[in-house]
């Protein structure tokens, strides 16, 4: 008979308990996206590890190193293809930066404590069905200390990434500089080789 640890969800009183905030502070995030829209596009998406269906507002998903923003863009079709990214999915991608007037209130899960408090584990994060970690993003979205967003781990490389969410005013604070067109960029091309990923 297959073992299984539990799964664990937010708890009925989790609205009650103060959200830790990070201590660490970010300036500028990447952001790998469409060229159809701008770098500061908030949505909802029912595929993104954070994105409950119910939340109040979109998401914006970024990451604090390219090549953790290129594995969490292309990371399931080169897994699932063998190592393959259509050429015209990966043409039609830019990398833009992002920064900060302020800091964002962040509600931290990559930090130990944070995850003790909150009693979320990593499998939390990363579980395979998604209305696990969507149920945790849901409830600090809603939760009464309104965050500006939270930091987690990306799947793919174990480093840092950035969820903001929707609030009123925080579009305002945030700055988009476009840096190159993915299909244009040397260290994108370093990315594909060192990876033996090939375009189709």
């Amino acid at each position: 008979m297959p073992h299984s640890r539990p799964i664990r969800l937010p708890a009925a009183d989790f609205d009650l308990t103060p959200l830790p905030l990070s201590q660490t502070k970010p300036v500028e995030a990447i952001r790998v996206h469409s060229v159809q829209f701008p770098a500061i596009s908030f949505r909802l998406n029912p595929d993104h590890r954070f994105s409950h269906p119910d939340a109040p507002g979109g998401l914006l998903y970024m990451g604090e190193d390219l090549e953790t923003c290129l594995w969490e863009c292309f990371g399931d079709a080169i897994l699932d293809k063998g190592s393959k990214i259509t050429r015209v999915l990966w043409q039609s991608r830019m990398v833009s930066r992002i920064t900060f007037a302020s800091p964002p209130r962040i509600c931290d899960l990559t930090s130990l404590s944070v995850r003790r408090t909150l009693g979320i584990d990593l499998s939390a994060m990363k579980h395979t069905e998604l209305d696990v970690p969507q149920a945790w993003g849901l409830a600090i979205q809603n939760h009464p200390d309104k965050v500006d967003g939270l930091r987690y781990f990306s799947r793919f490389t174990g480093n840092p990434c950035v969820a903001l969410f929707e609030r009123p005013g925080l579009a305002s604070q945030l700055r988009e500089t476009p840096v190159s067109l993915l299909a244009e960029l040397d260290t994108a091309d370093n990315f594909l080789d060192a990876n033996s990923i090939a375009l189709v």
